[in-house]
């Protein structure tokens, strides 16, 4: 079964489940895995062609409750028997706005999701997030007007938020020499290596997590 994240202007993380049912232990096995990345994040699932069961929502709400950091937002959906049962039980759920048996996914958010890895020589330029479902290797370049989120490991060069006054950079491992984030730059010495990497601006300063190294900004 295979998942899909992408950022989003309103959410912050999006988990796409396209199957027939929901594969509730594979989706706990999946955010278990994926659970530091997506700390501090609000989380929605949506799901396409898939039919819920009141026991499914119930379990998947009791497992969010067992996971710190991730604020759980509730589903969306294109089936409106989904919503139904979702709203009986006061869980939110908002209607994807494709017909029921379509395969498309809403196009008109600003996210382009890369599927693999990216290496040295590779340039991604997008206005919005980019979710890059791999590795970021030496001499790759990424620059996104949202947020970036690596799902491997980051060791290439990244600009996010340019042009916007706030933005964030995740990755599963980090080890770059700089990065920038709304035309701020972050220096690393070259030693340095992060897991569950996060940096973010607020109030027009870097903030880092975790907080070992020695991230120097550059202004």
């Amino acid at each position: 079964m295979e998942f899909k994240l992408r950022g989003t202007n309103l959410v912050g993380i999006e988990l796409i489940v396209n199957s027939v049912s929901l594969p509730v232990e594979e989706l706990k096995g999946f955010l278990k895995e994926k659970k530091e990345l997506l700390r501090g994040s609000r989380l929605v699932i949506s799901l396409i062609n898939c039919s819920l069961k009141v026991e499914d929502v119930k379990e998947v709400v009791e497992f969010f409750k067992t996971i710190d950091g991730i604020c759980f937002c509730g589903f969306k959906t294109n089936i409106q028997r989904n919503r139904e049962v979702c709203s009986a039980l006061g869980i939110p759920c908002d209607m994807i706005h494709e017909p029921e048996g379509s395969k498309k996914v809403e196009k008109h958010r600003e996210v382009q999701v890369i599927r693999g890895t990216l290496r040295s020589g590779d340039r991604i330029v997008f206005p919005g997030d980019i979710i890059i479902m791999g590795d970021v290797n030496p001499g790759a370049e990424i620059e996104a007007g949202g947020s970036v989120y690596v799902m491997g490991s980051l060791r290439g060069t990244v600009k996010a938020g340019v042009g916007k006054n706030d933005g964030e950079v995740r990755a599963m491992f980090f080890q770059a020499p700089r990065l920038e984030v709304c035309g701020k730059e972050l220096t690393f010495d070259r030693t340095e290596k992060f897991v569950n990497f996060r940096v973010r601006i607020k109030d027009g300063k870097f903030i880092i997590n975790p907080k070992q190294g020695s991230g120097t900004n550059g202004g």
